[in-house]
């Protein structure tokens, strides 16, 4: 009997399946029969679901691959309508527009998308934007993060005012998710005071990201790293047992390297559960910049353990998959901060060699000359 195909079902299936791999290779499925048949609609709309998966769930990567096939759809086949999942927008275009979004704000994070390719994205993104009647206030706080992340505090500055400036329209991001930028824009400058008083909604669940706790959490991570910044990890512990109690599946909780770094100055018994909780996702993160950070907080956790420990060894349970493993379950900790150190050091200089800084590296060494600094105190 011929398979009859059916998108609705394909959806419905894929949707009842929790997040993560399987649901990937799902959605993967359904774009191909979707293509097989000239589904234009759901060839956009299945890529578009992918798109969310990855960037929220999954490895974003996936994203970043399969995004200008849409673009390469829509360019074709101009003003495709929108499936039965997606009548809030008025064509498929327009839909893509909300997507292109977590595009532009990913570029940040993945060294192997050339400077050239970042700007080409920003400014196709800035003309889409312009033909479709929005306007660029998305634009400009993607801008910001991106010249944040370069170290060009001018630059950034001069794009969040124009973030600011502008009005909000229906291409904008959830007003709870603009003031989670505002908070974050205003603590980066040691604000704390205007910070707060924008908190107050989202403290007081007045502004939500959908029905869920995720711009509640997210403001919570942005005040414990504002804490942890300053050097102030008892309160940061504080906030990160808030994190971790109203953390789910739908709202994981994605801090655990800062929360790492943070025990590991305060409670060091904490801070090895929590690496040995955490190693195996560590390990298998895809994401250049998240990478990044977690190995930077894990190998200053293991400076601060090898100088508070009289012990030069210490028993890890990793299996096959970590690069030094070994059958004794007995490992140097000069040797685990090696591994780290230097996983977060040539990830640094291919963002630096990306960027044309030297920002990511002298992070890196500032971080260990700060926990040298700081030390270790029982809490």
């Amino acid at each position: 009997m011929e398979k009859v195909y059916d998108p609705v079902k394909l959806k419905d299936y894929y949707d009842e399946l929790l997040h993560g791999k399987a649901k990937i290779e799902a959605i993967r499925s359904a774009i191909k029969e979707a293509d097989d048949n000239n589904d234009l609609p759901f060839m956009v709309y299945f890529r578009e679901d992918l798109c969310h998966e990855s960037t929220f769930f999954g490895d974003s990567m996936d994203m970043m691959v399969i995004f200008p096939e849409i673009l390469g759809i829509i360019d074709k086949h101009p003003n495709i309508p929108v499936t039965c999942f997606d009548t809030y927008y008025d064509n498929a275009d327009d839909h893509v527009m909300w997507v292109y979004k977590w595009i532009i704000n990913a570029c940040k994070e993945f060294y192997q998308i050339p400077m050239e390719d970042c700007i080409n994205f920003f400014e196709d993104y800035k003309r889409r934007s312009l033909k479709y009647g929005y306007n660029l206030r998305p634009y400009y706080k993607v801008i910001y993060g991106f010249y944040n992340i370069l170290g060009d505090t001018k630059k950034a500055e001069k794009a969040f005012r124009m973030f600011e400036k502008l009005p909000r329209d229906s291409n904008s991001d959830c007003k709870a998710c603009e003031r989670n930028s505002e908070i974050l824009f205003y603590l980066n400058k040691d604000n704390l005071d205007k910070a707060l008083k924008l908190s107050q909604d989202i403290e007081n669940f007045k502004l939500t990201c959908g029905n869920n706790k995720k711009s509640w959490l997210s403001m919570k991570s942005n005040y414990m790293n504002y804490y942890i910044r300053h050097n102030n990890f008892e309160k940061a512990a504080e906030i990160s047992k808030l994190i971790v109690r109203n953390s789910d599946m739908e709202n994981k909780c994605e801090e655990w390297d800062n929360i790492l770094y943070c025990y590991a100055h305060i409670n060091l018994a904490k801070a090895l559960k929590i690496y040995k909780d955490h190693w195996k996702e560590w390990q298998e993160d895809r994401n250049p910049k998240d990478s990044y950070d977690e190995s930077k907080n894990i190998c200053c956790f293991w400076k601060i353990y090898e100088l508070n420990r009289k012990r030069k060894t210490v028993k890890l349970e990793f299996d096959i998959s970590f690069p030094l493993y070994n059958e004794d379950d007995l490992y140097k900790i000069t040797d685990l901060f090696d591994y780290y150190y230097n996983k977060a050091k040539t990830i640094a200089l291919k963002f630096d060699k990306r960027n044309s800084t030297d920002k990511f590296i002298k992070q890196l060494e500032d971080a260990l000359n700060e926990v040298s600094k700081t030390g270790y105190r029982e809490d």
